[in-house]
């Protein structure tokens, strides 16, 4: 089995990357200010950067778009629109932890579940 380089990336980065998040999700990590900015910032980029990987895995950026709108029977495409959906949950505890604001752990523990593998 010889992977492409851009899989071995998406796998690597986007793995590293949500599986950090939640673990800040769940609070493990106590995190204020400044340092929760460049903490989160960190996971953000690692999981961006390795969607973006797999979106340049389908060689044409239009094959990107489409593989957004087959939901209804493409694997590729649910996991997409999974991981779409847990970075607009974690954000808010990205910026509550940021800006000192509570959020409940409840919406946290959603989030990091959200954020890990099926």
């Amino acid at each position: 089995m010889h992977p492409a380089p851009s899989v071995i990336i998406f796998s690597v980065l986007s793995g590293l990357g949500f599986g950090f998040m939640a673990y800040l999700a769940l609070g493990v990590l106590p995190l204020r200010g400044t340092w929760a900015f460049w903490t989160w910032g960190l996971g953000y980029a690692f999981a961006v950067g390795g969607l973006i990987a797999s979106a340049t895995h389908l060689g044409n950026p239009q094959r990107a778009l489409k593989a957004f709108s087959q939901w209804r029977s493409s694997w590729l495409s649910r996991e997409a629109w999974a991981a779409v959906l847990a970075l607009f949950a974690l954000a808010p505890i990205a910026l509550g932890d940021w800006l000192g604001f509570g959020v409940p752990f409840v919406w946290r523990g959603l989030a990091a579940a959200l954020a890990l593998p099926p």
